[in-house]
């Protein structure tokens, strides 16, 4: 993954989705500075989402305020106005994913502004064999992104697995993974995968790649494993190649009992 780096006034912007994702979705990393805030923003077309990955923030909007912590989050619904300022003794860390359908709007001051309150990020969880996923965006039906937070344990992997549609970007924020990519599913879903075509990447935090629809991925967790990751909405498009635990393609009703929403 390139990153794209912008400096601004209250610390800088990091664009994570490269060229295979220009145009699907947004994907970014803000750090905001102790004490300094973004400018005022909304979105009339469009939903984004936040999550903190380091430090603190308060979300400030034409309808009070709310301080957030490491792995806490909050969408921002179409017109909605609101800012982001740094609270505490460290710059913040924070992650923003959403749809590109029009522009972005910026004000020095929210006068005037429709008034809508951020809800928080959904905490929908999926169990895995190798660990779990929190779905930030279950609570956002309909929109053209998910976004969610993919735990794995050290020494547990994913299926060997592709998708026929889904666009997904992943971004380490804590531990090391090795990352098997760089070949094309076949037609024939009975077919027998070479492990040894594939390309094999460590990652580690604040990098990340995209996998398009069709590639070939697995993912190994070197150590306790944490990513974020945004992708095209079809999140039960799965087909498993090579699976630990035996599973089929698809979703797998079982993982989701409980999940909450």
């Amino acid at each position: 993954m390139k990153t794209t780096v912008l400096d601004t006034d209250y610390g800088h912007i990091s664009r994570l989705a490269d060229q295979a994702a220009d145009g699907a979705y947004l994907f970014a990393e803000h750090t905001v500075a102790a004490g300094r805030a973004t400018p005022f923003r909304s979105h009339p077309r469009d939903h984004r989402s936040f999550v903190v990955i380091a430090g603190r923030v308060r979300l400030e909007g034409a309808i009070g305020s709310r301080t957030y912590g490491r792995l806490d989050g909050w969408h921002a619904l179409p017109g909605c106005v609101h800012r982001i300022m740094g609270v505490g003794p460290e710059p913040a860390v924070l992650i923003e994913a959403g749809s590109v359908l029009g522009e972005t709007r910026e004000m020095t001051e929210p006068e005037g502004a429709t008034g809508c309150r951020c809800p928080d990020v959904s905490d929908y969880t999926v169990h895995k064999p190798w660990g779990g996923e929190v779905w930030y965006t279950h609570n956002l039906p309909g929109v053209p992104y998910a976004l969610k937070r993919i735990r794995m344990t050290e020494g547990h992997q994913s299926s060997l697995q592709s998708h026929r549609q889904k666009l997904e970007t992943n971004y380490v924020i804590e531990g090391e993974a090795t990352v098997l990519t760089g070949a094309t599913a076949p037609d024939d879903l009975s077919a027998v995968i070479d492990l040894g075509k594939l390309t094999t990447t460590v990652h580690r935090p604040r990098t990340g790649w995209t996998n398009p629809p069709g590639e070939l991925h697995r993912v190994i967790a070197r150590t306790d494993y944490t990513s974020i990751e945004v992708s095209t909405p079809e999140l039960d498009d799965v087909i498993r190649w090579q699976d630990d635990a035996g599973r089929g393609n698809g979703r797998i009703d079982s993982e989701h009992a409980g999940g909450r929403s």
